[in-house]
C-alpha cells in the first residue's frame, strides 16, 4: 500500500497521479505499465512500482486524487444561501455526469468497476471513495422519509447514464440525460414529501439541507484543495 512505503517519489505525487490519469484515459490500465509512465514522467518505473505496490492501487491511489477537488464544489453547491431544493439537485446532477465522451475521470470509474469483483480491496475502495457524495446528498434531501432508498435510486440511474455518456453510447445527448435525471430526482423528491415542510423545500431556497450538508461530516473530503479540480471546469466527472 502506498501510506506504507518510506522512499520518496522523484516526482511530486500530484506529477505522478496525473500522469497517471492521462495514461490510463488514453490506454486503459491493462496498457499501462511502470515502465512507461515512468517515462512520461522522467523517473524510473521501479520507482513507481515501489511507491504504489501494484496498478491496482496505482489506480485507486488516482482516482481518489481526482475526486478531491469535487469536494468543496460538492459542498459550496449544497451549502449555498437561497438556492432550491430542485436546483441544488440540478447542480449535483451536472457536477456528477461525465462531461463527454471518454471523460477521464469516469474513465478511472470504468477500471475500478471492471476490477472490484475479483479485487475486494478496490471494491472497498471504491465504495469509499463514492462515500462523500452519498453523503452529501443524503444531507441534503435529510427531510425525506427514506433518504438511503432514495440515494440509491437516484445514484443507480447516474451511473448507467455516466457510462452510456463516457463510452459515447448513440441515443440522447447530456444535456437530454441531465434533465431526464433532474426531473427523476425532484419527482421521487416531491413524491415523498410527506413531512411538513419537505415538498416546499423542493421550489423554495433555505438553509436547513446546506447546513445539514455542510455537517455531514465526509471525512474522507478532508484536504480537497488538493485534487485536480479545485476551482476549474469539471471535464472530469
Amino acid at each position: 500500500m502506498a501510506g506504507t512505503r518510506r522512499k520518496r517519489l522523484e516526482q511530486p505525487r500530484e506529477v505522478v497521479l496525473q500522469a497517471a490519469m492521462d495514461a490510463i484515459a488514453e490506454h486503459g490500465l491493462g496498457r499501462l505499465t511502470m515502465a512507461g509512465l515512468g517515462k512520461r514522467i522522467g523517473i524510473s518505473g521501479g520507482h513507481v512500482a515501489y511507491y504504489f505496490g501494484s496498478k491496482e492501487q496505482l489506480l485507486v491511489e488516482t482516482l481518489r486524487w481526482s475526486e478531491q477537488g469535487f469536494a468543496q464544489r460538492r459542498r459550496a453547491l449544497l451549502t449555498a444561501v437561497g438556492v432550491s431544493l430542485a436546483e441544488r439537485l440540478a447542480g449535483y446532477i451536472d457536477l456528477y455526469l461525465p462531461d463527454e465522451r471518454a471523460d477521464s475521470r469516469w474513465t478511472l470509474w470504468l477500471e475500478v468497476w471492471t476490477r472490484s469483483p475479483a479485487d475486494p480491496e478496490v471494491l472497498a475502495a471504491s465504495a469509499e471513495i463514492e462515500g462523500p457524495w452519498m453523503a452529501d446528498l443524503r444531507a441534503l434531501i435529510a427531510p425525506h422519509p427514506d433518504p438511503d432508498g432514495y440515494v440509491l435510486r437516484l445514484h443507480a440511474l447516474l451511473d448507467g447514464l455516466a457510462t452510456r455518456i463516457v463510452i459515447g453510447a448513440p441515443g440522447p445527448s447530456r444535456a437530454e440525460m441531465a434533465r431526464q435525471a433532474t426531473e427523476f430526482a425532484v419527482r421521487e423528491a416531491l413524491v415523498a414529501g410527506t413531512r411538513p415542510g419537505f415538498a416546499s423545500a423542493i421550489a423554495e431556497g433555505g438553509g436547513g439541507a446546506g447546513e445539514a450538508a455542510a455537517n455531514s461530516g465526509s471525512d474522507a473530503d478532508s484536504g480537497a484543495g488538493a485534487g485536480p479540480d479545485s476551482g476549474v471546469n469539471h471535464t472530469n466527472r
